[in-house]
């Protein structure tokens, strides 16, 4: 099976690392638009358009799959990756965080629970719309924009002091809560998951990465090795994005 994983920059390696361990036999190609990162920034119509270029182009690889790792990607474009793909399954991380969320409030639906994300994946209230349709209006759910983290993770702070201190100012309003469940729903977040934890002892800090590996393990092709290598094929559109650091750093694994 060949899967495409779509990101706007780097934050789709830690959805890739997942899905390697899963399914090691299976090709990969990685897009990250890093000529247009963030896109969390960006109004949704200008989201729109990037995500339709690239699916355009994505389309073209003749691909068995496609895992949309981007948050923001997925809230305002889904619907329009899956009209560009046709018959080729398109995976999305906001599916399979609601479904891990729903999972670990299986048990106790008051937990309180905290979205973290960008700008644009914040105010669509994608998740709180979901959840809320899955578990009813009293759900406890609460979601904060972090605007600052994509930019300095691109830029490889990934334990610089202004991380730990943005990261501290983001958490704040929450910490008077009971801890509960704080959900990374950024796929570059993971990278910098142990700040999360220092920042919110006794929370579950957790992300989608898990949940996409079980969504195409039912994948009709996902069982079978055939013509496949295991192999990854970078692509990027900024031809001169270092994303070796990114690939071996295994720190927020």
């Amino acid at each position: 099976m060949k899967i495409a994983v779509f990101d706007s920059g780097i934050g789709g390696i830690t959805v890739l690392k997942e899905l390697r361990e899963q399914l090691p036999t299976h090709d990969f190609i990685y897009y990250g638009d890093t000529a247009n990162v963030p896109y969390g920034t960006k109004s949704p119509s200008q989201i729109k358009k990037l995500v339709v270029a690239a699916a355009k182009k994505i389309k073209k690889l003749n691909v068995d799959a496609l895992v949309i790792a981007c948050n923001t990607a997925s809230c305002v474009a889904l619907e329009d990756c899956r009209e560009i793909m046709g018959e080729t399954p398109v995976y999305s991380v906001v599916e399979a965080g609601v479904t891990t969320i729903v999972r670990l409030l299986s048990q106790n639906s008051k937990t309180p629970v905290v979205v973290f994300g960008t700008k644009v994946t914040i105010r669509s209230k994608t998740y709180s719309t979901y959840l809320k349709d899955i578990l009813g209006n009293h759900l406890q759910i609460s979601e904060q924009e972090c605007p600052l983290l994509v930019p300095m993770i691109e830029e490889g702070w990934l334990n610089h002091p202004v991380l730990h201190q943005t990261v501290a100012e983001y958490v704040k309003p929450h910490l008077s809560l009971e801890p509960g469940i704080a959900f990374l729903a950024c796929t570059h977040y993971p990278w910098i998951k142990s700040v999360f934890e220092k920042a919110m002892p006794g929370w579950k800090i957790v992300d989608s990465a898990p949940q996409v590996c079980e969504m195409l393990a039912r994948h009709p092709l996902s069982h079978t090795s055939s013509e496949t290598t295991g192999k990854i094929t970078w692509k990027f559109s900024d031809p001169h994005t270092d994303y070796k650091n990114y690939q071996n750093n295994p720190a927020p694994f």
